[in-house]
Order: structure tokens, then sequence, then C-alpha cells
């Protein structure tokens, strides 16, 4: 079931942006608006993809957890010309959009995504709140994998770098990690349920 909405999500991302295409045709603010949904489109598209079908290999019995996958993936860059550059590059990235999770959840920049006119005042006050405490904790979640990234990259060790499930591991072995994994965790529900409101009041474009 997961496989098959992560595809789904793969393909409305290319939907949205054959839908930006006509855009690109025009001039000024809104080319670039439309250039960089674009680019947004393709890079989801192509995570989604990775996901679903990471998500079928699992359900066929022949996955690897995250960690695993991300260490084979980091061993093999470190075998590239300037591999560990790139791996560093990597994770200063990773950490970048975890770092920009959380600057979203604290200013509520977020609330641009959403369309809640429709929404009721204690909807919408539902909405700011999931918003606040999700986006933070997927934030810190990210930077956790991004300094797991770099760590990597430093000790050009490929075992140093971990997927989620790695980041999850760190912050539970971090002094006060039981509770602060569990903050974490709730505020990463939080974040789903944020989304769940996100589909049913959607951005106007």
């Amino acid at each position: 079931m997961l496989a098959v909405g992560l595809g789904a999500l793969a393909l409305w991302q290319l939907a949205e942006l054959f839908g930006q295409l006509p855009r690109l045709r025009s001039s000024g603010e809104v080319r670039k608006k439309a250039a960089t949904g674009a680019v947004k489109s393709v890079a989801k598209s192509a995570v989604y993809t990775f996901l679903a079908v990471t998500a079928a290999r699992f359900a066929g019995g022949s996955g690897q957890s995250s960690s695993d996958q991300q260490q084979s993936t980091v061993a093999g860059v470190f075998g590239w010309p300037a591999g560990r550059f790139l791996v560093g590059v990597a994770a200063l990235v990773v950490i970048g959009v975890g770092v920009h999770h959380v600057h979203k959840g604290v200013t509520k920049h977020f609330l641009a995504e959403i369309d809640t006119a429709q929404a009721s005042t204690g909807q919408r006050r539902v909405i700011e709140r999931l918003g606040q405490v999700g986006y933070p904790a997927k934030g810190v979640a990210l930077a956790v994998v991004g300094a797991l990234l770099g760590w990597a990259a430093i000790t050009f060790d490929p075992e140093k770098a971990g997927g989620l499930d790695g980041a999850m591991h760190a912050l539970l072995d971090a002094p006060f990690g039981a509770a602060l994994l569990t903050v974490v965790a709730l505020g990463i529900a939080a974040f789903g349920a944020f989304c769940f409101f996100r589909a049913r009041f959607p951005e106007r474009t």
C-alpha cells in the first residue's frame, strides 16, 4: 500500500511539472515561480520514486534498512574522484534542509503552503500548532542524518553514515536520549497530521 501511494505521489509531482510548463513561456515573476516549481516537482518525483521502489523491495522481502542503503551508497561515492568532498557537500545540504525546516516551523512560513480560508477557527489553530511542532521535529531528524553523513566524510568511514533509522539511534544514544527521541517522534507524528490538513486545504495556485 505504501509503495502504491508513494508511486502515486511521484506521478502527481510529474503532473505538477507538466502544469508548470505553459507558465515557463511567460516572463518576469510568473516564469521565475514556474521554473522554481518545475525544479521542485522533478526533485520530489525522484525522491518519491526512490521511496516507492524501496517500499516495494521491503514488501518483497529484499529490502535494506535506510542506514544500510546509505552506507553502501556512501561507500560507492567514496570511490569516485573527489568522492569524500561530494559526501561532505551532501551532508551540508541535508543539514541545511533540516535547518530550513526548523526555521519554517518557528516563523510559521509553512502557512503559505496551505489555504485555510475554508477552515474553521479551531481547525486553523490546530493546523498552526501541528506545523509549529512538526516542521522543527522533521528538521532535527534531517539535521542528524546530515551530521552522520558529515562525520562519515570527516572520518572517511562509510559505516559512520546512517539513514533515518541511524539518526534515531544517534538521538537515543545522546544524553536524555529516550526523552529527546520521544519528542522528535511526537513531532514527526504532528507533521504527518499536518500533511493530512494540507491535503484537505491545498495551496491555491
